[in-house]
């Protein structure tokens, strides 16, 4: 035959499975939290026309799609649960409702015109929810504290209303603490004002370097060249690059040019020529003071027959010959560069 029990356990489970979350008696009261282990769909007909209904910590999984908040209701508690998602439908008649508090939960979304009817509502906490945005209805003129999870794309959905708002507090909540939206956007979010902040100065502070190293080796390259240049017309270049002296010494010159000048006249000739020979002539060099050994008549050079010399130049060089100046002075020869 069986047992009894078991009998009537399977005729009452249909019942038990149809029945709400709380009993009838329970539901006429207005703090309901942590009254059942766990509720895996709320149906709302049950509760009357209460102005405060307190619903937390019942494990509640979803509210039935019909379900529609009462218009007298004025504060209502579904934080603590497992609440996915909400029938679109659930806020149409709270035009009372002044709190609402949903944090804690799982929900993914809302739809856009959730908030739309709840004109009066001036508290909203929707922390610890993976909420990816919140429905831009929720600004009304009324509503002084917002609640968001602290994530960049919640936080970022309500940015710019939160900013125009006057008297609006705007704040995110993560298990480590609350903090403003603006302040946590700026510090954690990619693409913040700090971080384009820091990015811009980054890319400036490395373009004035590269604009640094190229000045200073433009500088670099003009005072080498500089040096170069004026080294070139200031040094004397020594005997052994051509064989030849690059000066010619009048420091004491004599002879019947200097005998007929008149006095404090220059006796040296205004040019001199430059006389190149590998041979060396039959005469002694003058002592010095006395008469040069090019200008004595009995010196010429000694070149071979076969050998013809001429003055010649590199490409970068002039020809060598000397203005001379007074009989005192020595003139040197540099070559222009």
């Amino acid at each position: 035959m069986g047992h009894p029990t078991t009998a009537l356990l399977l005729l009452l489970l249909p019942a038990a499975t149809s029945a709400s979350c709380f009993s009838a008696e329970l539901a006429k009261q207005e703090n309901l939290s942590n009254s059942t282990p766990g509720c895996a769909e709320l149906d709302w007909s049950i509760f009357g026309q209460q102005r405060r209904l307190l619903l937390a910590h019942n494990g509640i999984g979803a509210v039935r799609p019909t379900s529609q908040v009462d218009p007298t209701l004025e504060e209502l508690d579904l934080s603590h649960n497992a609440l996915r998602r909400l029938p679109d439908a659930f806020l149409q008649q709270a035009r009372s409702l002044r709190q609402l508090l949903l944090g804690h939960n799982q929900l993914q979304g809302l739809p856009d015109g959730f908030f739309a009817s709840t004109v009066a509502l001036q508290s909203l906490e929707l922390q610890d929810n993976p909420l990816p945005a919140v429905p831009s209805s929720v600004f009304h003129p009324s509503l002084s504290l917002l609640t968001v999870p602290c994530r960049c794309d919640a936080v970022r959905s309500v940015l710019d209303a939160c900013a125009r708002a006057a008297n609006l507090s705007c704040l995110c909540a993560a298990p480590n603490g609350t903090f403003n939206i603006s302040n946590f956007h700026e510090r954690k979010c990619p693409g913040g004002p700090k971080v384009v902040a820091a990015a811009v100065g980054a890319t400036t502070a490395v373009v004035a370097m590269l604009v640094a190293v190229a000045v200073g080796v433009a500088v670099r390259r003009r005072r080498r060249k500089a040096a170069t240049t004026t080294a070139g017309w200031g040094k004397r270049e020594s005997a052994g690059a051509h064989g030849q002296p690059r000066y010619i010494s009048h420091g004491a010159e004599s002879g019947p040019t200097a005998a007929t000048a008149a006095p404090g006249a220059s006796v040296a000739p205004e040019y001199e020529n430059v006389f190149i020979s590998p041979c060396v002539g039959t005469g002694t060099a003058p002592a010095h003071g006395g008469t040069p050994g090019w200008q004595q008549a009995q010196y010429s050079p000694q070149v071979p027959a076969d050998d013809t010399y001429f003055m010649e130049s590199d490409a970068g060089e002039q020809p060598i010959y000397a203005n001379t100046g007074p009989p005192s002075e020595e003139v040197y020869v540099v070559p222009d560069k």
